[in-house]
C-alpha cells in the first residue's frame, strides 16, 4: 500500500504479472531509484526533482501584504552624527519590516558606548498602513570636560596618566564618561599607591554636572592614609647563608644601611611593595641559593604582618631612626636542600635532521661550568645569554637555547643538556630611516656596520647605534626604535629606524661668576649638523673681567664622502690672572695679597690649527690624528713675583722683558684615540682612551714637547638608572734644545676643572728664587760727634745680599683621578657625589734655571752659589691633594650648557707657614765695605772695637735668619657655582 502509495505519486502504473509486465516492472523501479540515489550519492551537486504545477491561489506581493520601512530616525544625538549612526546598523528605509533585524540595530547601537540610554519605537504611517517609521531615541553619555586627583601627596599627576596609558585605562579629558573605565581607573590609582607604600589607601570617583552642557567634571579623592615601610625581616630554614647576606640579597625590600665589618647599621627602610618582594623573592634569594649549587631550593610565600610603628630618634639626632605609620613585618620560610654539582654537558640541536652550525667542541669548550663544579643557575644563565650573542653574530636572530637538567638525587648530581634552536639565518634586505628631516641618509648610513645584503649581526647592529648616538644628532637611540620585520621564507630582515633629530642650532647667550672665567657674558652659535651634512660650525665669544676669548672653528667629519674628520679653528685668548681679584672672587670679600709672592700677569694669545683623523681600519673605534697649530703669546708681568719668575728663568736663553714678547709656537700634534662613549654631552655607558705627544719647535722660538694621556670610563649601574664615572689624566711636558717649556704652558692643579676643592692654580710646588740686592743699617759713629760731643748716626753704604723669593712655578708633570657617582633627579638635573685626587711635581728641575745673565749677575758678588736652579721648598714636589664632596648639575637644553653647584670637602690639604732659605750677605765686597765703615777693624777676625762687628754685623744676622715667610693654608672645604663639567 505504502509503496503503491509512492508509485502513484510518480504516476507508475502496475499491469497484469508477465514478461512485459516485469519489464515494466523493472522500468518503473528504475525511474523510482533515481531521485533517490541523487541524493546520497557522495560528492554529487544535490538537484531536487521538479515538483509539478500545482493548482493553488497565486501568492501574494511584499506590497500588498509585508510591511516596509519608511524612513528612520534618530533623536538625542548631538555630538555624534545621524551619518554615522546609521552606519552603525543594517537596516535601510525601504527595507521590508523585520522585528529581529531591528533587534540587532537596537544592540548594534547599544554596543558604541556611546549612549547612557537607547529606546526603539516602531510608528504606523498614518497615509500608508503597510509602512512603518522606526524610531531610536537615544540619551547621549556626558563627556568629561575636567579630571582632578584630590589628596594625592606620594605620586603626582602625570604619575597617574602614565599608568593609565601603560594599562591601557582609555580615561582622558574630552573622553566619554563610562563607569567601566571609571572603576578600571579606581583599580590603578589603588596599585599605584600601593607600590608607594600606601597599601590603605582609598580612592572615591564622583562627578559633577556642568550646568547647560552635557559634560561633567570627575573628581578623583584619594585618602592616601599611613605609608608602610618594610619592618624586620626574618627567615626560617637558613643554614647555609646567614640572615645578613640574605637580606642583601634583596635589593628592592632590604633597608638603606651604612655596611660594617660584621653587620650593617640600617638608616632608611623601603617602602614596601608587594610586588618588589616577589622579586626577590625570586630574583634575590631563590637566585643566591641556585648560584651556590642549592638547585632544588624552595622559598615559601612570606608571612606579612602590618604593624603600628611609633618610633622617637635618637636622642641628640632625632631625625636618624624617627619613624612613624605602619610597618610590614616579613617572614620568610626557606627548604634548602642539598647542593648539587656540575655532570655532563651536551650541547645538541634541537632539529634532530640539522646539525648546528658551530663546532660541538668550541660550544661546550666556551660553557663557564665543568664536572665537579657547584651547579651555578647564574653562570648558566650567563652562558645562554652569550651563546645567544654568538649566534647574533652570524644571523641567527631567533637563535634560543633551553637548558633540559638531568638531576641525579643519588649522587647530586645534574647532567645538563643545552637544546640549541638556532631557527632561520637571516640576511639585510633593507634598511630604511624616518624622522631624519634634516639629516641625510647617506650621513646615517655611512655610521652603520651593516649594509643591504649583509648577515644580519646582532653585535654590529648595537655598535652601530652606538656611532650614531655619539654623533649627537638625535635623541637618544635605543633598540626599540628599530622596527625589524622579518620574511621566515626568504630569510630576509627590513630594518626601519626611527629617529628623532635635535636642534642642530644652536644660539645662546650665557653669563655667570666662574672660577676660572670670574664674571663673564658670552655668546655664542654653534651647528653639529651643518645643512644636513654632519658638518660642525662654531662661533664663539666671551667677555669677563678675568678671560676674553673669541673662536671659530668648522669640522668636516667625511671628507670626500671617507670617514676623515678635518677642520681648522681660529682663536683669539686673553687671560689676566690676578690672584687677589681670583680670590676676592670666591670668598666675595677685598684680599690683598703681598706683591712679593703675588702672580699676576697678562697673556695674549692669537692662534689656529688645522687638523684630520681617520679610523684605522673601517668602522673602528680607534682613530688616528694629526694636528697643525701655530700661536703667538704676549705676557705682561704687573707684580713682583711674576716679574721675577718669567724673566729671570732660562727662557729662550735670553734676559730681560723681551724673554716674554712673541713667544711663538709652531707644533704638531699626533693624537691616538679609542671611544665608545655612548654620548659626548651626558654619557652613561663606554670607554675612552687618548695619548697626544705635542712637539713644539717647527720654526717659531718654543722648543718643547707636551705629552698627555686621558682615560674615562662610565658604568651604568641600579638597572641602568645611575653611572659610576671615572676619568684620569697624566700629563709630562718639557723643553728640549736647550729651552725650557713657555711659563703659560707648565702644569698647575686646581679648580672645577680638575681639584674642584681648591682654588684655581693654586696646587703648584712652591720653588725660591735668588735675587742679588742690596740693603743699608744705620750705626752710631764715634769719629763723627754732633754739636754737642755725641756720635752721629749714620747709614752704611749698600750691602750686597742674596735674598731668596717664594714663587709658584707650576709642574712639568701632572696627574689627577676624579671618580663620580651621577644619579639623574628629575628631566635636565642630575646630582653627583665625586672624589678628586692628583699631585703636581717637577722632575727636571733642570728646566727652572736662571738664565744666563741673571746667573752672572748674582755669582759676580757670591761665588759660592753654584746652584742655577730655583730651590724646591721640601714637602710641595708632588704633595697629594684629594677632595670630596656633592654637586648639582642642570644641563639646559636650550642654553647648553651645564650649571654646576657643588661643595667640596678637601680631606688631603697643604697647611703650612713657608720660609725662605736664609740670606747670605758674604758677597765680594763685604771685607771692603766693612772697612769702609771701620778702617780699624782687623782683617782676619771679628773685634767688638770694630764698629762694624760691633753695631751692624748684628743687625745683619738677624736681617740673615728673618726671611720672607708666607702662610701657605688651602681652604677647609668650597662651595662654588660654575658653567662646566670636571668631565
Amino acid at each position: 500500500m505504502t509503496f503503491a502509495t509512492a508509485a502513484h505519486k510518480n504516476s507508475c502504473l502496475l499491469p497484469g504479472v508477465n514478461i512485459t509486465t516485469l519489464l515494466s516492472l523493472v522500468l518503473c523501479l528504475f525511474t523510482l531509484g533515481l531521485p533517490l540515489r541523487a541524493q546520497i550519492t557522495p560528492g554529487a551537486p544535490v538537484t531536487p526533482p521538479t515538483p509539478e504545477p500545482q493548482v493553488s491561489p497565486p501568492a501574494p506581493t511584499p506590497q500588498q501584504n509585508t510591511p516596509t520601512i519608511l524612513r528612520i530616525e534618530f533623536q538625542g544625538n548631538r555630538r555624534i552624527r545621524t551619518e554615522t549612526l546609521q552606519a552603525r546598523i543594517f537596516s535601510r528605509s525601504g527595507d521590508p519590516y523585520n522585528a529581529d533585524a531591528l533587534r540587532r540595530d537596537f544592540q548594534a547601537l547599544w554596543n558604541t558606548q556611546y549612549f547612557e540610554d537607547v529606546r526603539l519605537e516602531v510608528q504606523d504611517n498614518a497615509n500608508n498602513p503597510n509602512s512603518k517609521i522606526v524610531i531610536f531615541y537615544l540619551v547621549e553619555r556626558p563627556i568629561i570636560r575636567r579630571i582632578e586627583y584630590h589628596g594625592i601627596k606620594s605620586i603626582t599627576e602625570s604619575d597617574i596618566l602614565d599608568r593609565f596609558k601603560d594599562r591601557k585605562v582609555g580615561l582622558s579629558v574630552e573622553g566619554q564618561f563610562d563607569p567601566t573605565k571609571i572603576k578600571k581607573a579606581e583599580v590603578v590609582i589603588k596599585d599605584l599607591e600601593s607600590e608607594h607604600g600606601h597599601q590603605f589607601a582609598v580612592v572615591k570617583p564622583t562627578y559633577e554636572k556642568i550646568p547647560s552642557t552635557n559634560a561633567v567634571k570627575l573628581v578623583f579623592t584619594i585618602d592616601e592614609g599611613p605609608k608602610v615601610k618594610v619592618g624586620t625581616i626574618t627567615f626560617q630554614g637558613n643554614r647555609a647563608f646567614s640572615n645578613r647576606k640574605i637580606i642583601r640579597s634583596m635589593h628592592n625590600s632590604r633597608p638603606t644601611a651604612v655596611p660594617m665589618w660584621l653587620f650593617d647599621v640600617p638608616v632608611m627602610h623601603k617602602t614596601f611593595d608587594r610586588q618588589k618582594l616577589n622579586e626577590d623573592l625570586e630574583a634575590g634569594i631563590r637566585n643566591l641559593y641556585q648560584s651556590a649549587g642549592y638547585f632544588k631550593v624552595v622559598v615559601k610565600d612570606p608571612v606579612l604582618t602590618t604593624v603600628d610603628v611609633n618610633r622617637e630618634g635618637l636622642g641628640p639626632l632625632p631625625i636618624i631612626g624617627h619613624q612613624h605609620g605602619k610597618a610590614t613585618n616579613i617572614t620568610i620560610p626557606i627548604e634548602e636542600g642539598e647542593e648539587y654539582h656540575m655532570g655532563r654537558l651536551v650541547v645538541r640541536s634541537a632539529d634532530p635532521e640539522k646539525g648546528l652550525s658551530l663546532k660541538r667542541e668550541y660550544l661546550e669548550s666556551v660553557f663557564p661550568l665543568h664536572q665537579g663544579d657547584l651547579f651555578d643557575i647564574s653562570k648558566i644563565r650567563k652562558a645562554i645569554e652569550n651563546y645567544t650573542k654568538l649566534y647574533g653574530v652570524y644571523g641567527y636572530i631567533d637563535f634560543t637555547a633551553v637548558p633540559l637538567p638531568d638531576v641525579h638525587d643519588d649522587t647530586k648530581i645534574i647532567d645538563l643538556t643545552l637544546d640549541f634552536d638556532e631557527q632561520k639565518q637571516y640576511f639585510v634586505r633593507r634598511i630604511d630611516f624616518s624622522g631624519n628631516t634634516t639629516t641625510r641618509d647617506k650621513v646615517i648610513r655611512r655610521e652603520l656596520m651593516l649594509s643591504e645584503g649583509d648577515i644580519f649581526n646582532n653585535h654590529a647592529w648595537e655598535l652601530s647605534l652606538l656611532r650614531l648616538n655619539q654623533l649627537d644628532y638625535f635623541d637618544k637611540v635605543k633598540p626599540e626604535n628599530a622596527e625589524i620585520k622579518r620574511n621566515t621564507k626568504q630569510g630576509t630582515v627590513d630594518i626601519l629606524l626611527k629617529l628623532k633629530e635635535k636642534g642642530k642650532q644652536s644660539i645662546s647667550l650665557t653669563g655667570g661668576v666662574s672660577g676660572l672665567a670670574g664674571s663673564f657674558i658670552g655668546l655664542s652659535y654653534q651647528t653639529n649638523n651643518f645643512l644636513g651634512l654632519g658638518e660642525t660650525l662654531t662661533l664663539s665669544g666671551q667677555v669677563g673681567n678675568i678671560e676674553k676669548s673669541a673662536l671659530f672653528g668648522f669640522t668636516e667629519p667625511y671628507l670626500f664622502d671617507r670617514p676623515i674628520a678635518t677642520g681648522f679653528t681660529v682663536s683669539y685668548t686673553s687671560f689676566n690672572f690676578n690672584q687677589s681679584q681670583q680670590e676676592s672672587i670666591l670668598f666675595g670679600q677685598k684680599i690683598q695679597i703681598n706683591p712679593n709672592i703675588e702672580q699676576d700677569y697678562t697673556q695674549n694669545t692669537v692662534g689656529g690649527t688645522i687638523f684630520a683623523s681617520y679610523p684605522l681600519r673601517k668602522f673602528s673605534f680607534v682613530r688616528l690624528g694629526l694636528s697643525y697649530g701655530y700661536s703667538r703669546t704676549d705676557i705682561t708681568a704687573y707684580s713682583t713675583a711674576s716679574t721675577d719668575l718669567f724673566e729671570i728663568l732660562n727662557f729662550q736663553s735670553l734676559a730681560g722683558p723681551s724673554a716674554l714678547t712673541g713667544i711663538v709656537s709652531s707644533y704638531l700634534n699626533p693624537t691616538l684615540t679609542y671611544n665608545t662613549v655612548n654620548n659626548p654631552m651626558n654619557p652613561t655607558s663606554g670607554r675612552s682612551l687618548s695619548y697626544s705627544f705635542k712637539v713644539e719647535g717647527l720654526g717659531g722660538n718654543v722648543k718643547a714637547m707636551t705629552n698627555v694621556l686621558e682615560a674615562k670610563y662610565f658604568h651604568p649601574i641600579n638597572h641602568k638608572r645611575n653611572v659610576l664615572a671615572f676619568h684620569f689624566v697624566g700629563a709630562f711636558s718639557t723643553g728640549y734644545g736647550n729651552r725650557v717649556v713657555p711659563p703659560f704652558e707648565r702644569l698647575f692643579l686646581g679648580g672645577e676643572q680638575d681639584l674642584r676643592g681648591f682654588d684655581i692654580r693654586t696646587v703648584t710646588p712652591i720653588a725660591f728664587i735668588p735675587l742679588a740686592t742690596t740693603t743699608s743699617f744705620t750705626y752710631l759713629d764715634p769719629t763723627h760727634l754732633d754739636i754737642a760731643g755725641n756720635a752721629t748716626r749714620r747709614a752704611t753704604p749698600p750691602i750686597p745680599v742674596l735674598t731668596f723669593e717664594p714663587s709658584f712655578p707650576g709642574g712639568d708633570t701632572s696627574g689627577v683621578f676624579n671618580a663620580e657617582y651621577r644619579i639623574p633627579i628629575v628631566g635636565p638635573v642630575t646630582a653627583a657625589a665625586f672624589l678628586d685626587a692628583g699631585a703636581v711635581g717637577i722632575l727636571r728641575k733642570d728646566q727652572l734655571q736662571l738664565n744666563g745673565s741673571g746667573l752672572a749677575s748674582i755669582t759676580s758678588l757670591f761665588p759660592n752659589f753654584t746652584n742655577n736652579s730655583l730651590l724646591i721648598q721640601p714637602g710641595t714636589d708632588f704633595r697629594p691633594r684629594a677632595s670630596a664632596g656633592l654637586e648639582f648639575v642642570v644641563q639646559l637644553p636650550i642654553i647648553n650648557a651645564p650649571f654646576r653647584l657643588y661643595w667640596a670637602y678637601n680631606a688631603d690639604r697643604f697647611e703650612q707657614q713657608i720660609a725662605a732659605p736664609i740670606t747670605d750677605f758674604q758677597s765680594v765686597n763685604y771685607q771692603n765695605l766693612r772697612l769702609s765703615v771701620d778702617p780699624s777693624c782687623p782683617l782676619t777676625r771679628q773685634s767688638s772695637s770694630c764698629l762694624w762687628d760691633s753695631q751692624i754685623l748684628p743687625q745683619l744676622r738677624n736681617y740673615q735668619v728673618n726671611t720672607q715667610r708666607i702662610n701657605f693654608f688651602e681652604p677647609k672645604s668650597t662651595f662654588r657655582f660654575t658653567v662646566s663639567r670636571t668631565f
